[in-house]
């Protein structure tokens, strides 16, 4: 028994099999006895119906030639359009929870308090009316809460950066002292490298907030990083696990790592145009180590070091560039020499 806040992204959501089983997810969850608040992402990605992408494009079809672009009333337009999405995943969500008996209500960000400042598309959440989201479980229903959004000072809806949904999940849990936030997605933890680039990749069974945070402030794009911050910040125990099977996942947590963890935290990739930037992220103080091992092969695989007066300060982050239709295969070599 625990008190949980379970964060559902868009690709767990996109099929109607795969609500389906998060609806399954929760009913055992309550069963077991856990005490719950979901956050949920929009539906799907770019090109479904109801994605975050999907949506903002209406907006270009509307007025591609805006002489708006850079007013307020056009960064407030596309806020409110991008909040749209997680509206929409939190109304079926807890249409279907109610179809099997399970008492759910939909909140907005209004209705569930969560007040945030800074620019429209990337405010910082400030404050959230964490009795007002408890009273909630104390009527006996289970909160859906919209992730990714927030309300500003003078009550206009705000946006909290792409991938937010995972700070939304964060700072709920935080403020209402959750035992666990689980990011729910189609990986079943964090991989020390991406699963489509490297399938034969292992998964860690933890990590320390700083580790997190290095890993995805460099492109691992399975936790926002402004999450981990987050969780750090206040104490907040993540655990990273799949929508489709019951693993425990990867927990994220205050305790640090220790020598007996892996020199290599992980491999990412990200792609700029025609080139993708290969980041090795080492664990603390460990980047020499891995230089040296690193050194040679990429004379082999005709990778380019970034210099490093191009880059954040760390030097347990060694970057290369390489043509884009290159980085599975380096990206596979890489990992499979460090390991």
């Amino acid at each position: 028994m625990a008190f949980i806040v379970q964060k559902y992204g868009g690709s767990s959501l996109a099929e109607k099999s795969g609500r389906e089983k998060i609806v399954n997810r929760i009913g055992a969850s309550l069963r077991q006895g856990d005490k719950l608040v979901v956050v949920v992402s929009a539906m799907g990605r770019k090109g479904a119906p109801y994605a975050t992408d999907s949506l903002l494009g209406l907006l270009l079809d509307a007025a591609p030639d805006s002489s708006s672009k850079g007013f307020e009333a056009e960064a407030l337009a596309r806020d409110m359009i991008a909040s749209c999405g997680e509206l929409i995943s939190a109304s079926v969500m807890a249409t279907m929870l109610g179809a099997r008996g399970i008492r759910a209500v939909p909140l907005s960000a209004y209705s569930a308090g969560i007040r945030a400042s800074g620019p429209y598309g990337d405010a910082t959440i400030s404050d959230i009316d964490h009795v007002r989201i408890m009273s909630f479980l104390e009527a006996g229903s289970l909160p859906v809460i919209t992730g990714f959004q927030a309300v500003s000072p003078n009550g206009n809806l705000l946006t909290i950066g792409r991938g937010g949904s995972d700070t939304s999940a964060v700072a709920i849990g935080a403020y209402c002292n959750a035992d666990y936030v689980d990011i729910f997605t189609d990986v079943p933890g964090v991989a020390m490298a991406d699963p489509k680039l490297a399938p034969f990749a292992p998964y860690l069974k933890r990590l320390d907030y700083a580790s997190m945070y290095r890993l995805a402030s460099n492109g691992a794009r399975v936790l926002h990083d402004r999450s981990a911050i987050l969780a750090e910040r206040f104490g907040v125990n993540i655990r990273i696990r799949s929508s489709f099977d019951d693993g425990e996942g990867t927990l994220i947590s205050a305790e640090a790592l220790d020598s007996s963890f892996p020199a290599l935290l992980g491999i990412t990739a990200k792609t700029e145009n025609e080139l993708a930037i290969i980041s090795i992220v080492a664990r603390e103080g460990m980047g020499s180590i891995l230089m040296d091992k690193t050194r040679i092969l990429s004379e082999k695989l005709s990778l380019s070091k970034i210099a490093e007066q191009d880059l954040m300060t760390d030097p347990d982050v060694l970057c290369y560039s390489c043509p884009k239709n290159e980085t599975q295969k380096n990206v596979q070599e890489l990992l499979a020499a460090l390991l």
